[in-house]
């Protein structure tokens, strides 16, 4: 997807900068007095809150509440009703204001680490994060600092991040616009930058998201992703989504749109990420995708999901088009969830995947359980197989995970694990059988503060 035509740009540049025509916009415009509220220096109220500690949670894939803490500054100004102001007198009498703690913050300031961390356009990130609002419906952002990349990733100050958002609230509770401009350095030196944007119309029976990324260093259009949802009487939602992309998408910006889609139960993210990932890994591939979705809820208890995604693929590393090698590859997701299923108390899924290739076919089948034995303890075994056929060979590989951990937490922020586990592999490599074995056990502690 090089060399995009100039109308994305003007696409992408509608999204992000466009917003500031919002018409709700024009009240925090300067010198604009509203014939209701205006500000006045016959107050001499005028405050500045004291820092305020913000801790935000969200929860990972793995159930596990992330902690987030930052210190929060925010400045309110006493506002007076124009009505109580006597025409040509002049009075230091304190007037009746708006208490903040009623009225928005117009300013606030975000100083800590994984600032972002629950799903934001901007990232995660350690550092500074200012947000304005110019009226009720408009926010300005912006944040600099040291990026996250990955959870486990260490503290680098060799890797800076700087970014700007506008944002809208739904309109009318349908639509909200929201536009961003990212710049990414390291040692200095600008390693990448990117400008787009997100529409949403988020609504519990049907559901737009349009989301677009362009690259402002290479000059072309790095991700275009459009998907809905339809949820149909008896409990049932249809989705579908077409992806293009030369790049991996960044991983908090795929949590907002996750984050997203679950304003519609049965809304999911189909598209099969570890395969685009490996693709467009070294940005010299570009990958087309369309997936079509299907939930049912059987029961109260028990849910069925199941989608099928076509991938694919254009190698540009040559100019050439003869050079130009397509590809195409199949995948097919079952999904079945459950609780109370194999005991009172259990939460059980059963995971079936089929991809074809031209590396081969894999299948791949995953069980997973967790049991509360008590208000301390749990229980999680998990049970995995793969099988695959490679195209160019007939002899079949498959490999099985069994793991079992046992959980206590006796609050949120601390608790242990004990984990045990194997891996055992079977296939064939010339004439010789290839088996293989292995086994491991863990016991760790974990704190939060």
């Amino acid at each position: 997807m090089k060399r995009t035509s100039v109308p994305l740009l003007a696409y992408v540049l509608a999204i992000g900068a466009g917003t500031l025509f919002f018409p709700a916009g024009a009240g925090a415009i300067p010198d604009n007095m509203s014939p209701l509220i205006v500000a006045t220096e016959l107050t001499p109220d005028y405050r500045t809150s004291n820092p305020t500690v913000i801790t935000e949670e969200s929860t990972s894939s793995d159930e596990n509440p992330v902690r987030q803490d930052s210190l929060s500054f925010a400045s309110h100004i006493c506002w007076q009703d124009p009505a109580s102001i006597v025409p040509g007198e002049y009075s230091t009498k304190a007037k009746s204001c708006v208490d903040p703690s009623d009225a928005q913050q117009r300013f606030s300031v975000q100083l800590g680490s994984r600032i972002g961390a629950g799903g934001d356009i901007l990232g995660e990130f350690d550092g500074v994060r200012l947000n304005y609002r110019l009226s009720d419906r408009l926010k300005l952002n912006g944040i600099a600092g040291y990026p996250v990349l990955k959870a486990e990733d260490k503290f680098n100050t060799d890797r800076q991040v700087f970014g700007i958002s506008v944002a809208t609230n739904q309109s009318g509770r349908t639509w909200d616009l929201n536009g961003y401009l990212i710049e990414q350095q390291e040692n200095g030196q600008t390693n990448g930058k990117s400008m787009g944007g997100v529409i949403r119309y988020l609504q519990p029976g049907r559901s737009l998201l349009a989301y677009l990324d362009y690259d402002v260093t290479d000059n072309s259009l790095g991700m275009f992703m459009a998907t809905g949802a339809w949820r149909l009487p008896f409990k049932t939602t249809i989705s579908a989504t077409l992806d293009r992309r030369s790049r991996p998408i960044p991983g908090n910006q795929q949590k907002f749109l996750q984050q997203s889609m679950t304003v519609t139960e049965g809304w999911n993210w189909i598209v099969p990420a570890d395969r685009v990932a490996h693709y467009t890994g070294d940005g010299c591939n570009e990958v087309s995708t369309l997936a079509f979705g299907l939930s049912h809820a059987l029961s109260q208890r028990i849910k069925l999901s199941g989608d099928v995604a076509v991938l694919e693929t254009t190698d540009d590393a040559d100019t050439t088009p003869v050079a130009s090698a397509h590809s195409s590859e199949y995948s097919y997701h079952f999904k079945l969830t459950g609780k109370d299923l194999l005991m009172p108390g259990d939460h059980s899924r059963l995971d079936l995947q089929y991809n074809v290739t031209e590396a081969g076919r894999t299948s791949i089948a995953a069980f997973d359980t967790k049991y509360a034995i008590n208000r301390f303890w749990s229980i999680v075994p998990k049970l995995r197989a793969d099988y695959h056929r490679p195209a160019l060979e007939s002899s079949p590989q498959w490999v099985a995970t069994p793991t079992v951990k046992m959980e206590y937490r006796q609050t949120k922020q601390s608790g242990f694990k004990v984990e045990a586990g194997g891996e055992w592999s079977s296939g064939m490599k010339a004439i010789a059988d290839d088996g293989r074995s292995s086994f491991f056990a863990s016991l760790g502690y974990q704190a939060k503060f």
